[in-house]
């Protein structure tokens, strides 16, 4: 019979033996333990020099960026995009909210599925669905075509959206995170700007080689860049003790790292894996946060996004390279000068309640730095809500949306720091609490469809307000079945005057 040392494998018998050995912490520069805790091993992501680190965090952001990228190109030309499919404006803006619902549940699958066999295949395997897909998309000669193809861009473009903060979390310590967090979601027009760019190019695109145009040049900078990955992107994923910084993995050559095996699968997937998002929704620190953020992102990027064409042109008569200038520039200037403040301010407020509570930290901390964020977004929705409704100069909606995109850059660093921060976020990812959002966006219409079955019943049941009934326009939008009633009124009456004329002219004979 084997004693037990000989049923251990070599990695088991270094837990056994650190577990009974005072192993000294390695510190960070303020002189706190670092969390977590990095191994001896060079090929330990936490240990890759900085210059490294920079070009996997440049490629992860570049991918992140050219999801809502892809997806938001077309955005400056509704116009012709629905003079062309014979659709009207707001049906067009249907292929933008489609692939970002599909970006937003996809994570669902792919987070569980990279945090057992690596970051690396996921990267690589999505994003061959997405090149394809946004190919489909220009090839297609149909709206149903265009809207089937966009939800498969969705799909492919959710990768570095959904796990590219693990990623981060993967490589720095969290004294860092709120930094390169920063580079990850603004600094170099990465995932918050990518929408934002994506305005500037669209309008000219679409103008001067033709709306198409604005599937295919997406097309082949997503093809460039997935061949850059395929070469290039090394795997992050490594098993650790994070307490003690204790090796779990083999010592393989560094030329692993770029193969689909490098994440050393300790157990397959299963069914439960895909149930953490539900799991998650019981922790107040996953569920307030992507409840709140799930919201602030709708208003301080894909309501500009969805409604900026429509709004631009129809008020102030800009053309695609117009609306592409409002939308773009305002939130693309409004979001870099937020990073240069959310970043540092986050990391700094980290420290200093490290620094006052005898080396611990406390994720939270970094909640407070979202709290301009929190007064300027709505402030920025409504500045610009106000300037459309009341015709202003151009300038004013474009400042209320750089005003609000400066706020949601403020939430959206803070947010994403504090979501990989928090004890568990190891274990989930942030692709989990993307999925999570998605979830309560899809509880909220439930509201939507409520009034698709009962919206009428209740309208009537409540009755009609009884202010403003002197604006015409709120007395034409008050009722639509009055108008129908009063159209079938009008109708019988012509029937009755006409058939009253008829007998006039030709009297019975009595």
């Amino acid at each position: 019979m084997s004693t037990l040392s000989e049923q251990l494998t070599p990695l088991e018998k270094d837990d056994v033996v650190a577990s009974h050995v005072d192993i000294a912490p390695k510190l960070d520069p303020h002189g706190f333990p670092l969390r977590p805790q990095p191994s001896d091993d060079p090929k330990d992501p936490l240990n890759w020099n900085r210059w490294l680190k920079l070009t996997v965090l440049f490629q992860v952001s570049f991918l992140a960026f050219l999801g809502p990228f892809t997806q938001a190109v077309i955005n400056s030309a509704y116009v012709p995009l629905a003079k062309s499919m014979h659709i009207t404006v707001v049906q067009a803006s249907y292929q933008t909210t489609v692939p970002i619902v599909f970006a937003g549940v996809s994570p669902l699958i792919w987070s569980p599925i990279a945090n057992v066999y690596g970051r690396r295949p996921i990267f690589v395997l999505v994003t061959a669905i997405g090149i394809v897909a946004q190919c489909a998309s220009g090839a297609a000669k149909t709206w149903g075509g265009i809207l089937a193809a966009r939800a498969f861009v969705g799909v492919g473009t959710s990768a570095g959206m959904g796990i590219g903060a693990a990623v981060v979390s993967d490589m720095y310590f969290m004294h860092e995170r709120g930094k390169y967090m920063g580079v990850y979601t603004a600094v170099q027009v990465f995932v918050t700007n990518g929408a934002h760019v994506a305005a500037l190019a669209g309008g000219p695109i679409a103008k001067y080689i033709g709306w198409r145009w604005c599937y295919w040049i997406p097309a082949i900078i997503f093809g460039i860049n997935w061949l850059v990955l395929l070469f290039c992107l090394p795997e992050t994923l490594y098993h650790r003790d994070n307490a003690r910084g204790i090796s779990h993995q083999k010592n393989d050559s560094w030329l692993q790292l770029f193969t689909f095996n490098r994440a050393q699968v300790k157990r397959n997937v299963q069914l439960w894996d895909f149930t953490h998002t539900f799991h998650m929704l019981r922790y107040p620190s996953v569920l307030l946060p992507a409840f709140y953020y799930s919201i602030a992102f709708g208003l301080g990027s894909v309501l500009f996004a969805v409604t900026g064409s429509a709004a631009f042109g129809g008020i102030y008569h800009f053309d695609t390279v117009g609306v592409g200038l409002c939308i773009g520039l305002s939130t693309f200037i409004g979001t870099l000068i937020g990073e240069m403040a959310a970043g540092p301010v986050s990391d700094r407020l980290l420290y200093l309640y490290t620094k006052q509570h005898g080396g611990v930290p406390k994720p939270e901390a970094r909640l407070q730095a979202t709290w301009p964020g929190f007064v300027l977004l709505p402030a920025g929705v409504i500045i610009e809500g106000v300037c459309f409704q009341y015709k202003t100069h151009y300038m004013g909606p474009v400042m209320g949306i750089g005003i609000a995109a400066f706020g949601l850059q403020m939430l959206t660093t803070n947010i994403y720091a504090y979501m990989t921060d928090i004890p568990f976020a190891e274990a989930t990812t942030y692709g989990v609490a993307w999925s999570v959002m998605a979830i309560i966006n899809a509880v909220l219409y439930l509201g939507i469809i409520a009034l698709m079955w009962k919206g009428r019943e209740w309208r009537e049941r409540l009755g009609t307000p009884n202010f403003d009934r002197d604006l015409g326009a709120i007395n034409d939008a008050r009722c639509p079945e009055d108008k129908y009633k009063l159209r079938g009124q009008v109708k019988n009456m012509y029937k009755i005057n006409a058939r009253e004329s008829s007998l006039m002219k030709d009297p019975p004979p009595f």
